[in-house]
């Protein structure tokens, strides 16, 4: 009996001593969140809805930790994959002339007053190379949010 009771107190000791070592899993956000995200835009011309919704993705780029990707990944608005300068202490970011990545359409696009407001709406304005003078604003929200990404 006192050996069935010792193995008992030794299997149990085991199992108190595994579960009490179990690693508490945080969550990492990635560097540019809040920015990055999936968002769902409007597009505007001096205030009239011209298109819309359509989604875009934001994301972080391997340079370093001032620009992040904006990618029309579906061309919905526009074939446009291009870097932008991001301020994570602002939430701004902006680009005076950045090269469209996508392979044979090499235009230069323009964007200013890039914001994030209360992590989860987006604002900026736009313009392409392909239609000088035309100011684009794309205004949104986001339609999946890095915590929507670490669920689960």
């Amino acid at each position: 009996m006192k050996r069935i009771l010792y193995c008992i107190a030794i299997i149990l000791g085991v199992v108190i001593a595994l579960s009490s070592c179990q690693k508490k899993i945080e969550k990492e956000y990635n560097w540019a969140y809040p920015v990055a995200g999936d968002w769902k835009l409007k597009a505007y011309i001096d205030g009239d809805e011209i298109y819309g919704p359509f989604e875009i993705k934001i994301y972080n780029t391997s340079f370093g930790q001032d620009s992040v990707w904006i990618d029309d990944y579906n061309g919905n608005f526009w074939d446009m994959k291009f870097k932008a300068k991001v301020d994570m202490s602002t939430l701004t970011f902006q680009t005076a002339g950045s090269v469209n990545a996508i392979p044979g359409y090499d235009i230069t696009i323009k964007v200013t007053d890039g914001k994030i407001i209360n992590k989860d709406s987006i604002y900026f304005n736009m313009e392409f190379e392909d239609d000088p003078g035309t100011i684009y604003t794309l205004a949104g929200h986001r339609a999946v949010g890095y915590d929507d990404y670490m669920q689960d």
